[in-house]
């Protein structure tokens, strides 16, 4: 008895350090820091809600061959959706310049960062799941420069979301006392399974006796 009991107490000592370790977004505004589509960046910030999603947004591509006049700018949100560790968000230029797919992972890395779905890599926490962000600029005509026929849709190269508030980036990150939870965790199941490994128990075997001549 006291032994299952020892082994489920380490089981909740276990679960409670996961769960103190498990990434959550803090709602606030994050920078979209180091995307690249085609060669050239694409800035600006997007508001997330706790779940992941975007809530409002305002993002520019900054390639200047496709200014008509000024630099697409994506700032209508029109559809989003998270999942499995996987955060989805479609948006467009008011202007109608083009559209944005924005897909990164709701799981923070060892920084803090909220990477983007990029190409063919796995993405989000289902195995399989591969959702790359994309670009697309539109065809228009510029009296100036004539007839642009616009970037067909585009992967995203790299990219990030990074919160404007330092302290949102430590919300992801191990706190000491997670850690010490998840140590004594192993360290009790290491002691419980000790006690469950199987000894020998040898009894008191009668021995014959022995009649003296």
């Amino acid at each position: 008895m006291r032994r299952r009991f020892l082994l489920l107490l380490s089981l909740i000592i276990l679960g409670f350090s996961i769960a103190a370790q498990a990434s959550t977004i803090t709602a606030g505004v994050y920078n979209l820091d180091g995307a690249y589509v085609a060669g050239h960046s694409v800035t600006g910030t997007v508001n997330l809600n706790s779940f992941g999603n975007v809530t409002t947004a305002n993002l520019t591509f900054n390639d200047p061959y496709f200014d008509n006049p000024g630099l697409p700018n994506f700032r209508s949100v029109v559809w989003t959706n998270t999942y499995n560790g996987l955060s989805q968000n479609y948006l467009v230029s008011p202007t109608g310049a083009g559209q944005l797919a924005l897909y990164f992972n709701t799981t923070a890395d060892a920084n803090g960062f909220f990477d983007l779905c990029i190409g063919r890599a796995q993405c989000g926490t289902s195995a399989g799941t591969i959702a790359p962000s994309t670009l697309q600029i539109y065809s228009f005509y510029n009296n100036a420069t004539g007839v642009n026929f616009g970037l067909p849709n585009t992967n995203f190269s790299s990219g990030r979301l990074v919160s404007t508030d330092a302290s949102a980036a430590l919300a992801s990150t191990p706190e000491p006392s997670s850690l010490w939870l998840f140590g004594t965790g192993l360290i009790a199941i290491a002691v419980v399974g000790r006690f469950f490994q199987p000894t020998l128990r040898v009894r008191n075997v009668p021995q014959p006796e022995t009649q003296s001549r």
